[in-house]
Parts: structure tokens; sequence; C-alpha cells
């Protein structure tokens, strides 16, 4: 039994109802998985750790993981990064939508992988830790799920949750037709794209992302999502002009008989820098940029640096040349944590006071379901291409309309025009934020209500 806390933060024991498998490599496939683990009483098996990999593994995965962090710090330097990133960004290529076609085929990556599951190179000692064949697995990396699939045929219940808007075939078994992996979804592009690759219809399940509780509340009421957007709307609209065309319209959705009038003095921006430390050269330039906004208290900043010592380093130097020093735990907010759990814990709760989340369009791009805008820093990869897509689709996402050396006058051009308001407004009605509650429904009773709007309780 774990003992954790319900959304109204009182004390509860939790019953482990499955098992909760993940992959530390960046921050993405942990943070799709911490908000299930009431789901695994508690416990996260990272594979790649020193209990779920051993031998020639230990090693791959070493380089894997070299290779990973270079590639993203590689793309901070535009043109080795570009040269040096050519050749792997390949392996990860999406096909267009257009035209329509059979995508079922094994790819040269996907026939490698089941080499490697199928000769005991990757995944074997982590298929020893699951111990109960009757429990449900939910994975939030295509590894771990698909060499279930293929070494434990007998787990019956076995889910993949999806990180993005759109995915590369390795997602998918070598044959998808026998596969029995269960595909948790957030949105409909990775239905329609999965299908392409031959997944059963019957295995594929719109969920939406798997959300924070504590940043939404209860999935009948969302209470604690719209208390903290009407706040945010405010903070994001002090010319009034996005509440001019939208105010019924928010005070229907978000059950409130009136909205307060009135400006906020300050809005909050979180720059949150990629687990590998990508991007970092962005948040430089910005804080130059901000200094007088930030000193006049007109902007508040919250830097999230992630679990790396050498990256919350770097940015205190950023902080210390801009002669900011004065500003720290002020208008400046380090969040960082050598801890990922821990890290997340407090990222998640900035989140509430967050009115602008600047970021590479990763998997934090489904986090405006919560009402977020996100600014969209330059994506690393064809699945952040197709996240940008997707946020810039449904009008939740904003690509700078300027060099980061201008932020104190665009961001600002941003606000006074409305803009990053209805971005907020868009982002909550048009993306699905039950992602969590969905999984649990589907994980526990075998079967949950799948909605075709977003806002469909």
């Amino acid at each position: 039994m774990f003992a954790g806390r319900n959304i109204e933060g009182k004390e509860v024991k939790i019953k482990k109802s499955a098992y909760l498998i993940t992959m530390l490599m960046g921050l993405g496939h942990v943070r799709a998985a911490f908000p299930l683990r009431f789901l695994s009483g508690g416990e996260i098996i990272e594979y790649g750790s020193e209990l779920t990999t051993f031998g020639r593994e230990k090693l791959i995965w070493k380089i894997i993981r070299r290779i990973y962090y270079l590639v993203s710090k590689a793309g901070d330097i535009p043109s080795l990064g570009k040269t040096f990133l050519l050749p792997i960004l390949r392996l990860e290529e999406i096909e267009s939508y257009y035209p329509v076609k059979d995508l079922s085929k094994p790819s040269l990556v996907v026939k490698v992988l089941d080499f490697l599951i199928r000769n005991n190179i990757f995944c074997g000692a982590l298929i020893k830790k699951i111990k109960d064949p009757v429990l449900p697995v939910i994975n939030t990396f295509y590894a771990t799920a698909i060499a279930i699939d293929r070494l434990s045929p007998e787990i019956k219940n076995n889910f993949l949750v999806i990180c993005d808007a759109d995915i590369n075939r390795i997602w998918v078994a070598k044959s998808p037709e026998k596969s029995m992996i269960k595909y948790l979804v957030p949105c409909t592009n990775v239905k329609k794209r999965l299908t392409s690759y031959g997944v059963p219809e019957k295995n594929i399940f719109i969920t939406g992302f798997p959300l924070p509780m504590e940043n939404i509340g209860s999935p009948e009421r969302l209470e604690i999502l719209k208390e903290d957007l009407l706040r945010r709307l405010i903070r994001l609209d002090p010319s009034g002009k996005f509440l001019s065309y939208h105010k019924q319209s928010v005070q229907y959705h978000l059950g409130k008989e009136w909205v307060p009038d009135g400006k906020s003095g300050y809005f909050t921006v979180t720059f949150a820098i990629g687990g590998a430390g990508a991007q970092t050269h962005i948040l430089k330039k910005a804080l130059i940029s901000l200094k007088k906004n930030i000193l006049a208290g007109s902007i508040k900043i919250n830097i999230s640096v992630g679990i790396q010592r050498k990256v919350l380093e770097k940015v205190l130097g950023f902080i210390n040349n801009a002669d900011l020093n004065s500003c720290i735990n002020k208008g400046i907010n380090i969040v960082y944590d050598i801890d990922v759990n821990v890290y997340i814990i407090k990222f998640n709760k900035i989140l509430r006071e967050t009115d602008v989340l600047w970021t590479k369009p990763s998997e934090l791009s489904f986090y405006c379901a919560l009402g977020i805008p996100i600014l969209i820093a330059n994506p690393i990869g064809a699945h952040e291409d197709m996240n940008r897509r997707w946020l810039q689709e449904i009008h939740a996402g904003i690509e700078p309309p300027g060099s980061e050396k201008y932020v104190n006058e665009w961001l600002y051009d941003l606000r006074e025009n409305g803009r990053l308001a209805e971005a907020a407004w868009d982002g909550f009605l048009k993306a699905r934020k039950l992602g969590t509650y969905k999984i649990e429904q589907l994980v526990v009773n075998g079967s949950f209500k799948q909605n075709q709007l977003p806002l469909e309780q």
C-alpha cells in the first residue's frame, strides 16, 4: 500500500492496481508516468537504471543516453547542431499523413529493436521485475511495451502511453496485427497515425495525456483548473480585449455568474529548460532583455532547470551576468531538485501560478489543456515538430514573433492585445485534460467513456 494524497490534500492508502514503467532520458517519459503513480502503489520502475539493466544492456543504454544528451545540446549550436543532428533525426522521421497509405511495414529501426529484444539484449532484466502477470502494466516508453508484448504474452493488459501528438513507426511492434499492446493516446492525430501503422482500432484509446490531478481537481468539476484559469485570464488581459469578446463563454465554461473586472500589475512566465539542458541560450538573452521589467516587478520568471546540477549552475551564471542575483526568490524563482519525483512535484506546483509556459514543444505541449498558453521554443526532432503543428492547429501555442533580445517588447504586446489570453482559452477548450482519470478507469475497470470532445466529462 502507498501512502499518498488525493486532490484535497488528505492522506489516503492506495492499493497497487498496475505496474508502472518509465524511462529517464530527458523528462518526458517520467512526466507522463508521474501522475499515474497512485495506480502502482507509488512505485515507478525506471528502465535503464541499475536495477533494470545489466551487462551489455547497461553499456548500450549508457551510450544511448550520451548520444541523446549530445543531440539535444547540439541543437543549441545552429551550424554544428544541424550537421550533427541530421543522420540521427532521419531515423525518427515521421511521414506525411497525405497521401493516405499503408505504413505497417516495419522500418529498419523497428527491425533492430525487435532483434535486440528477441536476443535478450533489451529488457531482459526488466521483465523479471513483473512478478504478477495478472496486474496490468502501464508503459510510457515504447521499447518496454514492445518487449513485454514479445517476451511475456501472458500479460494481457499491456498499456502504452503516447507522449507526443504524432509518432514514428518505432512505437509499434514489428507485427502490429498480432500485437496486444493497448495504446493510450493524447489526441485523434495519434489514433489516425497508429491505424496507418497497422494497429487495430480496438487497441487504441483516446484518453488524453496524463496531467497532474493536483492541477485539475475532480474530473466532474475541474475546480482547481477553473479557479487557476480565471485568475490567469485576468492577469493576461490587462486591456480587457479578450473578455470583451469572450466574457459570456468564460462565465459559462468556468461556471461563474460574474467575472471580476480589474487589472493585474504583473504576470508570470515559466521557462522550462529541456531535460537535457537544451536551449539555455534563449534564457540567457531573455533575462538580459527583461531585466528592467523584472526589477520593476511587472513580470515574474520561473526557471525550471530540471534535475541536472550543471544546468542549475549554468542558469545561476546567467542570472549573475545579468546582475539579477538580488531577484532570486523574489522576481526570479528557480525550480530544481536532484530527485526527479520531487522536481516534478515542485514544477506542478509552480504551474498553478504560471501565466505563460515558454518551452520547446515536448510533452509539455499537452499542458495547454490546463489553460496555460505555450510560447513555442525551437523544436528538436520530428515529434516536436508535430507537437508544434498540433499546438498551432488548436491555437494554444504561439511562436515568438521576434528575437529573444526583444522579448521585453513583443511579449508585452502579445499580452496587451489579448493573444496570450486567447491561447490560454483555446488550450482549455480544445485539449483533453482528463487523461489521468480516463487511464485509471480503463486500467482498473477495463473500460472507460471515450468522449468525442475534450470538454465532455
